[in-house]
């Protein structure tokens, strides 16, 4: 994939991670008054947003290429099969995701 097309691909899933609900119970733990250490929040938000960037764009992925295994995945997202591992189980467990059978010795992902 071609550096445009990645960045591409990447802003995209920002801006549908933008408006996952995670990041922002987070973000407006601080609107509200609570005391928190700075770095600490600055810290859980940057890995906050990672973590549901690489989701969205696990979920483009899959949207893009149809049933994909966590190798196709991590070959179609640039992120480590074990990272990728890591937001299937997070992604299946609130619906998004779902088994869709399998491809040699791997299961294959879909979007139900």
């Amino acid at each position: 994939m071609t550096e445009p097309k990645k960045l591409s691909k990447k802003t995209d899933a920002a801006i549908e991670a933008l408006k996952r609900q995670r990041l922002r119970w987070v973000t407006g733990i601080s609107q509200v008054g609570v005391k928190i250490d700075e770095r600490k929040y600055h810290e859980t938000v940057d890995r906050i947003m990672k973590d549901e960037i690489e989701r969205q764009m696990i979920i483009g992925a899959i949207r893009d290429g149809g049933p994909l295994t966590i190798r196709e995945l991590s070959q179609a997202t640039d992120i480590p099969p074990n990272q990728i591992l890591r937001h299937v189980i997070a992604l299946r467990k609130v619906g998004e995701i779902s088994e869709a059978g399998e491809k040699g010795d791997e299961y294959l992902y879909t979007i139900p």
